[in-house]
């Protein structure tokens, strides 16, 4: 298995897009071995994702990434489990030895994945709500993606 971990310097990037570093660990017996890295493309987040779906990368762990971002992942095939914070090693060993469970304990504070408690109508700008609906719900289809990572079935 090939994964992918979205970097700045020797963390996580807190958001994909200004990683600026991709790191690749495949997994041996439960262990991380280092099988390289290499700056992220100049060319943009687009180009990162289609060099990560020529690479044939496993899964893609980063921080948290927009929903641009996140659908454009969802169209090349590349699972991402995102909003996870971190170093390298930390989210490297964690999948290593747990995979998804593991990693979910390293997931970054915030309302990313669980809803922010906002109900539709109690924020100022209702035109902002659409977007946030189209976010939540490629977010629900990321998780998805995570549990057939796992082996569940998605519910």
């Amino acid at each position: 298995m090939l994964i992918c971990l979205a970097c700045y310097g020797d963390r996580l990037a807190t958001l994909m897009e200004s990683a600026t570093e991709l790191r690749f660990y495949s997994v041996e017996q439960r262990v991380p071995m280092v099988h390289g890295s290499t700056p992220v493309p100049p060319n943009g987040v687009f180009a990162m994702i289609d060099m990560l779906a020529g690479m044939g990368v496993n899964v893609l762990i980063c921080g948290g990434l927009s929903g641009c971002a996140l659908a454009a992942l969802q169209q090349s095939g590349v699972p991402v489990v995102p909003w996870i914070g971190g170093t390298a090693e930390e989210v490297a060993a964690a999948w290593a030895g747990g995979g998804v469970e593991a990693v979910d304990q390293l997931r970054m504070p915030g309302c990313a994945l669980g809803g922010c408690g906002r109900r539709r109508g109690h924020n100022r700008d209702h035109g902002r709500d659409h977007d946030r609906d189209q976010l939540r719900k490629a977010l629900r289809t990321s998780a998805h993606v995570v549990q057939e990572i796992k082996g569940e079935k998605p519910s």
